[in-house]
């Protein structure tokens, strides 16, 4: 049996908040092309909100980092479930800045970058950003969530909702899914923060004889 220490429930907490508020309040075109969404993205009076909420997304990825320390000590697991949160912070602020240095060049480049880039092309980039973002790291935790639904002794209930939530982090691209995997993240980070004590048993693998 090994402790789970509750920052890791905080990290994971802060990521999924964090991110998905920084990404919604950016408003980063994605999914449909609206011509008057990359309008709006790249508007003088989009720049600083834009800038804020993607900042709030990076500094939210980071939440990433603690919780995969936080389970860095379990035997077997710990150090591909942590490896698994820095793939999927690093790929994160990696779309921020995608998404978000694409409105940095906006704004720094003035009217004549605004009226130069076409806007199928502004989308096109803000949209590999946003999978980046978002869609990449929810595969990386979605994997760890059906690690520790296989090979955890967490309550069974949660062990259920890891594997559905871990599939549809995975499955993140189709949009719907990822709501489904944020819930996961706000259950299982309050999970972990309000137990006074989570210990989280490894099951043996498998023999192989």
């Amino acid at each position: 049996m090994h402790t789970v220490p509750r920052t890791a429930g905080i990290g994971l907490l802060v990521y999924g908040l964090g991110t998905a508020i920084g990404f919604v309040g950016a408003g980063a075109p994605g999914g449909d092309y609206e011509g008057s969404l990359v309008s709006g993205y790249i508007a003088t009076s989009h720049f600083a909100p834009a800038f804020a909420f993607w900042y709030v997304g990076a500094l939210a990825a980071l939440g990433l980092l603690v919780f995969g320390h936080g389970l860095r000590d379990l035997p077997s697991v710990g150090g591909f479930l942590e490896g698994l949160a820095i793939a999927a912070c690093a790929t994160s602020v990696v779309g921020v800045f995608v998404s978000g240095g694409l409105e940095v060049a906006m704004a720094e480049g003035g009217s004549a970058v605004r009226a130069g880039v076409p806007h199928p092309v502004i989308y096109t980039i803000t949209e590999i950003g946003n999978l980046l973002a978002i869609c990449s790291p929810a595969l990386f935790v979605g994997v760890a969530a059906l690690v520790l639904a296989r090979r955890s002794a967490l309550p069974r209930w949660l062990r259920g909702f890891c594997v559905v939530a871990g599939l549809c982090g995975i499955l993140a691209p189709f949009y719907f899914t990822y709501f489904v995997f944020l819930l996961w993240t706000v259950v299982a980070g309050v999970f972990l923060i309000a137990s006074r004590t989570t210990r989280l048993a490894v099951e043996p693998a498998d023999s192989l004889v």
